[in-house]
């Protein structure tokens, strides 16, 4: 008789492995464009398509799956420009005529972004390394990622890997890009290569603390845990095999690293479905409902800071903006006195984005103690005397037990709300993004949210809500 563990992973693996028409039709795509590529781009370098990604390494999941596809140019004196020049926007212009939602992205250097409703392909030019010391770019390492990982996975181990896949997914901490600062394709697939199996790796991770070093291939990496520590000072480090200058776990997060140990924890404990969020329904009014109750319930408050952003900017620029306002905002709060329980971060990339935060509510006293330099820094300690001496709205200065001096200092603000006014009034002006609101509270903040219409709000807010782990 099968455990419960078992039930739920041949159920989850039969959801999430990709049909035969699906990867039929993924490959004749990738043909179709690779013909496309080799008739339309006139270029005097020798080049070669080939196909990358989870789908040339056979650990795509069903429903998701994205083309990577890429054009290797032995070209020695390649550049970002000429490949924006000579490469991208004359294979745009024929593709858009082929296509109808094609456009142009820009990362480490530009690529062409097609959506095809059931598949995301995206077209990426790089440097044609015969070896890995040649590599110029990120990208250029990608074509040796997927001939190790291809080397080393069985067809078995390549389910393990949906697994491992879908359930970081359902925890929300797959995609190694700064939105999710999570686990990348590659790392899970390094993760099944060095554990072997699902079950295993989630083993593993239950012990995982902040450093963890990971060595997928002691072969390929000599170096000790102490010193790859201090090297790359990450909250995960997984030398990369094909390349161990580089950490393959660079993107994960303190908060991502805490969160799929604690998953993992959990789901050992009591294995769901529920962990791989497969159905993926589209949210209705009641679920934010339910999302603010549980947050009213709870007896904490919400607030939010809401922005308006340009379609100029780029999404890895939002993120990263909105992330370090996110941090700033967080500390802010929490130096004024207030315990901030939840935050999280959202945007449409396009017009909107916003910082939604769960207080335990309280309303601070009028006044804080705040301390002075200690005795002997005198400048500092006559500039401090002199800003509070005989001030009108502070007591002090005086000088505790313990020989400190200090002044009692009126606050300006002592609710949540006003707080985080203030706090935006201390922000400088951003390039592209720029403060639109504040919400105030929990009902500005479940009205904002009911009139986006936007499944991924509704997630931001779920993970807020705290209503479990995944």
């Amino acid at each position: 008789m099968m455990s419960q563990l078992d039930v739920v992973l041949n159920e989850v693996l039969a959801k999430v492995r990709p049909t035969e028409r699906e990867r039929e039709q993924a490959i004749d795509i990738y043909e179709n464009i690779k013909r496309v590529v080799e008739k339309s781009l006139n270029i005097p370098y020798d080049f070669k398509v080939e196909l990358h990604g989870s789908v040339a390494k056979g650990t795509e999941l069903r429903g998701d799956i994205d083309l990577d596809i890429f054009i290797l140019i032995r070209n020695d004196e390649i550049s970002r420009e000429w490949l924006e020049e000579t490469v991208i926007r004359p294979l745009f212009e024929v593709l858009r005529g082929l296509y109808s939602n094609v456009r142009l992205n820009y990362a480490t250097h530009p690529y062409i972004h097609i959506d095809l409703k059931t598949f995301e392909v995206d077209i990426v030019p790089a440097y044609w390394a015969r070896d890995i010391s040649e590599i110029k770019t990120a990208v250029d390492r990608t074509p040796f990622h997927t001939k190790y990982v291809v080397s080393k996975l069985s067809e078995k181990s390549k389910d393990e890997v949906r697994l491992l896949k879908a359930f970081f997914k359902g925890v929300g901490v797959y995609g190694a890009e700064i939105k999710t600062e999570g686990f990348s394709g590659y790392l899970t697939e390094l993760l099944i290569i060095k554990y072997g199996e699902f079950v295993k790796a989630l083993e593993a991770i239950t012990s995982w603390r902040v450093g963890e070093v990971v060595v997928v291939d002691r072969e390929l990496v000599k170096e000790d845990s102490s010193y790859l520590r201090k090297v790359f000072r990450s909250a995960l480090i997984v030398p990369d095999p094909v390349d161990p200058r580089r950490n393959a776990a660079s993107a994960v997060s303190l908060e991502t690293l805490a969160r799929v140990v604690l998953a993992s924890h959990i789901f050992l404990l009591k294995p769901s479905q529920k962990f791989f969020n497969l159905e993926r329904k589209i949210p209705q009014k009641e679920d934010i409902e339910r999302f603010a109750t549980a947050i009213k319930e709870s007896g904490r408050e919400a607030v939010g800071i809401v922005f308006n952003i340009s379609e100029d900017i780029s999404p890895e620029v939002i993120w990263g903006k909105l992330k370090s306002i996110a941090r700033s905002f967080m500390n802010y709060m929490r130096n004024a006195g207030f315990t901030v329980v939840s935050y999280t971060t959202w945007s449409n990339e396009t017009s909107e984005a916003a910082i939604l935060m769960t207080l335990l509510p309280r309303e601070l006293t009028l006044y804080e103690l705040h301390l002075g330099p200690p005795l002997g820094k005198v400048l500092d300690l006559k500039a401090f005397i002199s800003k509070y001496w005989l001030s009108s709205e502070n007591f002090g200065p005086y000088v505790t037990p313990d020989g400190r001096v200090f002044t009692l200092r009126r606050r300006r603000s002592v609710l949540p709300n006003q707080l985080a006014e203030e706090y935006v009034s201390t922000l400088k002006s951003e390039a592209g993004i720029s403060v639109s609101r504040v919400l105030k509270n929990l009902n500005e903040v479940y009205e904002f949210i009911v009139s986006r219409e936007d499944p991924e709000l509704v997630e931001a807010f779920r993970k807020i809500a705290l209503l479990d782990v995944n």
